[in-house]
């Protein structure tokens, strides 16, 4: 029962993990891409003068006719954003600026959660 217990645990706690993707931008101009939902996106950032930075994001649907779209945004010290992409509504991607520099996640959610 115990090994059966801890089988589940575990095989629980992988695919939680599977199921968000997170890159760490950790200093100036250091890209990251991330690879969930129906998009690829990569993603960069510069530092301002105040200790804000700036991110550039680029989304891209995997398919030969599709447009890239790109944001930029200002994170200054705890801010944090989440949203998803019209082409895209079951991802919710969050970018936060913390110690460390941004961090950027992705992750799917319910159709439902996503329309609401």
């Amino acid at each position: 029962m115990k090994t059966l217990l801890i089988t589940a645990l575990a095989s629980l706690t992988l695919a939680t993990a599977a199921l968000a993707d997170e890159v760490a931008l950790k200093k100036a101009y250091q890209a990251g891409s991330l690879h969930t939902g129906q998009l690829d996106m990569v993603a960069y950032r510069t530092d301002l003068a105040d200790g804000a930075h700036e991110v550039t994001a680029t989304f891209r649907a995997r398919t030969p006719s599709a447009e890239p779209q790109r944001i930029v945004m200002r994170l200054a010290e705890t801010d944090s954003v989440q949203f998803s992409m019209p082409s895209d509504l079951r991802t919710i991607y969050t970018f936060a600026h913390s110690d460390q520099g941004v961090s950027i996640s992705a992750r799917p959610v319910s159709f439902e959660l996503a329309s609401q």
